[in-house]
């Protein structure tokens, strides 16, 4: 079975960047910019003007202390 990716572009006229977050589903705002922030502090540096950057996206990561509450002893 193949597996589809969607291509969610964001432009960043502003700074003239594209973005391409590859991922199995179309994302929200929420998770685009998240997924391009992160990779963004992952290269260490912003991409260049003119610059399109690929990101592959595989899904939320949440670390397992995310869903529990605050004060919250672990088991």
């Amino acid at each position: 079975m193949k597996s589809e990716s969607v291509e969610n572009i964001v432009v960043d006229e502003v700074h003239g960047r594209t973005y391409v977050v590859m991922a199995d589903r179309t994302l929200t705002d929420g998770e685009l910019y998240r997924a391009i922030r992160i990779e963004i502090l992952r290269r260490g540096n912003p991409p260049a003007r003119g610059e399109r950057l690929v990101i592959s996206h595989s899904g939320p990561s949440k670390s397992k202390g995310a869903a529990e509450a605050p004060g919250a002893t672990p088991k």
